[in-house]
């Protein structure tokens, strides 16, 4: 099976003044599609609202840059509204909504990595927004709405016809719920301040994410490892996908901070390829088959 392993950039699905939503695509990526891997990165500017939405795939976010404020609805649990920063990593189950928030200054981005194997399309996330103009309002007549949900017909109204802004949205002094800090007890894992499960001096660190550190990987089914290497440094090879961890969560797709490079290793030794992997490149090793990542 020759497949194209060269990593790339994520491409731009929709964005404005607020910022922008990008994913990496199967068809440039075709072992996204196979591995039932999907990858998207969220960036907002300053006062940058990304509407409240699900997704048709559990998934796990990681603050590469930047401050926010995430609102989390767990099914059939209150509302969860918590500080973020770079190097939080959250476990995202299926059916959860959320929406995110930029305060600062500094842009803030966020990446996406989740199992699509009962996605509605393979390889990529589908999210459904309960507002906007492409919310999951705007889809009915107002009568159906006013007839389902009991609502007065100027909410009904204002729920279907008055909603302009499309994912992303830029705020001005709007009332949003307070972060509560407490709330990142169990939703959140800072990997750049967490107990390393790997650390060579001079070579670099790798900090695994499990049900221990963080409980919901276990609702994922998927789960990530940071790695950050020390220039020159190399991660030995290593097996992606296919198998399982001790606490039933999988490795899955890699996206590098900075510039790198990886080579790996086809069945039964044959096929090694090395790639070069810009800064917010990714990449997503086959079933089953090994590789290492060398730090520039």
């Amino acid at each position: 099976m020759d497949i194209d392993l060269t990593p790339r950039l994520a491409k731009q699905v929709y964005g404005g003044d607020g910022g922008s939503y990008s994913a990496w695509s199967p068809s440039e990526l075709p072992m996204l599609r196979e591995g039932d891997i999907g990858a998207a990165k969220l960036s907002l500017e300053k006062d940058g609202f990304a509407l409240p939405n699900y997704s048709d795939s559990a998934r796990v976010a990681y603050v590469l840059q930047g401050n926010g404020v995430v609102g989390i609805v767990l099914p059939e649990k209150e509302e969860k509204v918590l500080p973020v920063k770079k190097g939080d990593a959250l476990a995202l189950p299926f059916g959860v909504i959320t929406w995110w928030h930029n305060k600062e200054d500094t842009e803030f981005v966020v990446l996406f990595l989740g199992d699509t194997k009962t996605a509605h399309k393979r390889g990529e996330f589908t999210d459904m927004y309960l507002n906007g103009s492409n919310g999951i309002f705007t889809g009915f007549s107002t009568e159906f709405v006013n007839r389902a949900w009991d609502l007065e017909e100027s909410v009904v109204k204002t729920l279907v016809g008055n909603q302009i802004g499309k994912g992303i949205v830029k705020l001005g002094g709007a009332n949003l719920p307070e972060p509560n800090k407490e709330h990142r007890d169990g939703m959140t894992l800072n990997c750049e301040e967490a107990p390393l499960d790997v650390d060579i001096e001079g070579g670099g660190r790798v900090v695994v994410l499990n049900t221990k550190n963080l409980p919901l990987v276990g609702e994922v089914g998927l789960g990530a490892d940071l790695v950050r290497l020390d220039g020159s440094a190399m991660c030995l090879t290593r097996w992606w996908r296919g198998r399982e961890r001790e606490d039933g969560s999988e490795s899955g797709s890699d996206v590098s901070e900075k510039d790198s490079g990886w080579e790996r290793e086809g069945a039964e030794g044959r096929e090694r390829r090395r790639v070069k992997k810009k800064r917010w490149g990714s990449s997503s090793p086959p079933f089953c088959l090994g590789g290492g990542e060398v730090g520039r």
